[in-house]
């Protein structure tokens, strides 16, 4: 990475940092202004308070789409016009996911199966959402190698795709730029990785461990805090309140959970006979980050490994936890919980066309 590039990528983190600091402190102070369900506040109507969130979301969309966007930087009109898109697809899926969860309420009394359908609908819509929250075409391309993907114009220079869809039918998701902006070896490569990733299931058992994980926090939450109490769009504002600090959890404890993928897919390549090291060192300069040295944040805030940790894992004969992709899925399957914090983190703030394929290899 240049110095640029690595200047860039710490003011980010540090505005993804803030960004996420202060949706978290914003879903606390929520949660007690609802007094745990005890209390019907209805002097405010909760439309507004979604109003005002994304108008805050907003500010922080700004700073990090325009302002802090690594090059090639779109004109203020450019970006705005992909923003408004993107925020408006985006707002309609939050939506979506809403309505599921209010009929939940209605039906079980709960938000569990809501929380569970609006993933699954997520999950199967995800290629469909990626189309129209960016605008741009995606094509079937047949590379030279005989392999077939699909190849989406998407300007971000940190957008990489990734899988669509589960099992052996899922098809691969790559920028168009890489087709003829990549060596053919490095493109091989990482064709090669993705389609061993779902050979051996690795995107649907991310899936399930998501879509489990996050049922698990709506069902935590009806236990604390009563929602069934409430008013349904105090209840839903509820939802969105703690399952913000529930994806918060999981930003803390998933990438590093997650890490054993990346390793265990490079040396799946290494072990066919391909050379994986060329492409890991090319890798953080195409998306603008190379983890970190202080091992806290590197655990933490990147879900894929440093070059040099990667590098470093070939050479190792010994493998971690291969659960998928679950750190950057959730970033995505996090509207289902009705919160901000998949647009909030330092890789996506701003940059619509992360939103739904957030950087992954």
């Amino acid at each position: 990475m240049t110095r640029e590039q690595v200047s860039l990528a710490r003011r980010r983190l540090g505005l993804g940092i803030t960004n996420v600091g202060f949706w978290v402190v914003a879903a606390v102070l929520g949660l007690l202004w609802l007094d745990w369900g005890r209390r019907v506040p209805s002097d405010l109507d909760p439309v507004w308070i979604g109003v005002g969130c994304v108008a805050v979301q907003a500010l922080f969309d700004v700073v990090g789409g325009w302002w802090l966007m690594p090059a090639p930087r779109p004109s203020g009109m450019d970006f705005f016009r992909g923003w408004l898109r993107g925020v408006g697809v985006h707002t309609a899926m939050l939506a979506v996911a809403g309505s599921f969860a209010w009929l939940s309420l209605r039906w079980t009394g709960g938000f569990c199966a809501g929380v569970a359908v609006a993933s699954v609908f997520l999950g199967l819509a995800r290629g469909v959402v990626h189309r129209a929250l960016h605008g741009g075409r995606v094509r079937i391309r047949l590379l030279e190698s005989g392999q077939v993907v699909l190849a989406a114009e998407v300007g971000d220079p940190a957008f990489t795709g990734g899988v669509i869809g589960f099992g052996r039918g899922a098809g691969i998701l790559i920028p168009e730029r890489w087709r003829d902006g990549l060596p053919r070896a490095e493109l091989d490569l990482e064709i090669f990785r993705r389609r061993w990733e779902i050979e051996r299931g690795l995107p649907l058992r991310a899936f399930l461990l998501l879509l489990m994980w996050n049922v698990l926090g709506v069902w935590i939450g009806e236990i604390t805090t009563h929602w069934s109490s409430l008013p349904a769009a105090f209840a839903l504002l509820a939802l969105a309140c703690w399952m913000t600090l529930w994806t918060f959890l999981s930003l803390l404890v998933l990438p590093f959970l997650g890490q054993g993928t990346v390793h265990a897919a490079d040396r799946a390549a290494a072990d066919s006979g391909m050379d994986p090291s060329e492409w890991i060192r090319l890798f953080p300069k195409l998306t603008g980050e190379d983890g970190n040295s202080k091992a806290p944040l590197q655990n933490i805030f990147y879900p894929i490994p440093s070059a040099e940790l990667r590098l470093r894992s070939l050479k190792e004969s010994r493998r971690g936890l291969v659960l998928g992709p679950v750190a950057r899925g959730n970033l995505y399957y996090s509207l289902a919980g009705l919160t901000l914090l998949g647009r909030s983190v330092h890789c996506n703030v701003g940059r619509p066309g992360l939103w739904v394929f957030p950087p992954m290899t």
